[in-house]
């Protein structure tokens, strides 16, 4: 954690009365956000355009510092309610908007048809006839979509799959050409290429290279059925590193060498879709909580923190603990065998009345006392919005932006 985090950090659980009197937040740091997607603009193919996958971060400072920049295309929805909120932050073309997810309802499909989004990323045979309906009821002439298929092909190396196995997501590939030909058969349906999202959360750049030559030699064979195509949107994909290693996804080695197999396969003329959302905002937050009460039960440590899995939910459901950081306060103690902690191993808890309630486990602390406060770090995405936060219903920690 830098410096200048953890000076903001200590200086408003010392001076803010809203963080004193409620003592758990969430911190956005817009510097890095930029950063970020800075790296991408510099390193990227002419044909690839960066979408926000808004899923990871829908807060609206958030959000409305990414569409700023020049080099984010657009946005990518999994529902109209995330279309309301981009729209609320000023978002008025709607050809800068992408709607993916297995399953959209019938009015949320006829709001983006009435909408004129971008493309529809369409799951099913079911939703392609939904929104062909739509469209002959509403007297649209053509719907853009790109069909999302369930690749052949397993995706080592990440931390969530969503391809290569028995998932809900789009067109199993061995249906492709089953279900390419009911679906273009469809009147209203325009179909301009593939959604195929497999993994997210790789670090090693080398595994989405091998993924992008399986991907581009499907295509390359589709449109022997399909004819040509325009667009193959890969999704996300590009880890963060969730330990103190330090380890980071080498964006100028993974443009380089897709360059190199965009050339291959001939498909300079085709654009290529990124939608990040966890690689643009999530080295970018952190979560902060005071140390309530230490406790020592059965030959263990237990750090009792002001928020727990309802303000924090992603380390335990995805059995993958965050960097943790203790920011000391310096405060008295309440009494003289008032316990701490030193050098050994605690499992961080919050206040609800579960076991489960675990921010962190079997962390190895230097020192910790009460009244200090402990940081996650990597917390910018799939956290505040992920997580359980009317449980018990304890107040709901702030969004704070570092700007």
């Amino acid at each position: 954690m830098n410096r200048k985090v953890e000076n903001y950090i200590r200086d408003i659980f010392s001076n803010n009365r809203n963080i004193v009197e409620n003592p758990t937040c969430y911190i956005y740091d817009l510097e890095e956000i930029t950063n970020r997607i800075n790296e991408i603009e510099k390193n990227k193919l002419p044909n690839v355009s960066l979408y926000y996958a808004m899923k990871a971060n829908p807060n609206k400072e958030v959000l409305a510092h990414v569409l700023k920049h020049s080099g984010i295309a657009g946005i990518e929805i999994a529902s109209t309610g995330e279309l309301h909120t981009a729209q609320s932050v000023g978002l008025s073309n709607m050809n800068k908007v992408l709607f993916t997810g297995p399953g959209k309802t019938p009015v949320e499909l006829e709001e983006a048809v009435r909408s004129n989004i971008r493309y529809i990323n369409v799951e099913s045979v079911v939703e392609a006839i939904r929104i062909n309906e739509i469209a002959s009821r509403l007297n649209i002439d053509k719907v853009n979509i790109l069909l999302r298929i369930n690749i052949n092909y397993f995706l080592d190396g990440a931390s969530e799959y969503m391809a290569g196995m028995s998932t809900k997501m789009g067109i199993d590939q061995s249906r492709f050409e089953e279900d390419y030909k009911y679906i273009s058969n469809l009147e209203h349906i325009n179909i301009c290429g593939f959604h195929v999202f497999a993994a997210d959360g790789v670090l090693d750049h080398e595994i989405l290279l091998k993924y992008a030559d399986f991907v581009f030699k499907f295509v390359e064979y589709a449109q022997t059925i399909v004819g040509k195509v325009s667009v193959i949107d890969f999704g996300g994909g590009f880890g963060i590193d969730y330990t103190k290693a330090n380890r980071k996804f080498n964006t100028k080695e993974y443009f380089k060498s897709l360059g190199k197999i965009v050339e291959k396969y001939n498909f300079e003329d085709k654009e290529i879709i990124l939608e990040l959302g966890k690689y643009i905002v999530g080295s970018a937050g952190y979560y902060a909580t005071r140390i309530i009460d230490i406790k020592d039960c059965k030959g263990m440590k237990h750090i009792v923190t002001a928020g727990g899995v309802n303000h924090m939910r992603l380390p335990i459901a995805t059995d993958r603990k965050h960097p943790v950081y203790i920011i000391h306060m310096n405060e008295p103690k309440l009494y003289n065998g008032q316990l701490s902690v030193s050098k050994e191993k605690v499992d961080i808890e919050g206040p609800l009345c579960m076991t489960e309630d675990k921010i962190s486990w079997d962390e190895y602390i230097e020192e910790a006392n009460i009244g200090d406060i402990v940081v996650l770090t990597q917390s910018g995405a799939y956290c505040y919005s992920a997580s359980t936060l009317w449980f018990l219903s304890h107040e709901l920690p702030l969004e704070i932006i570092i700007k």
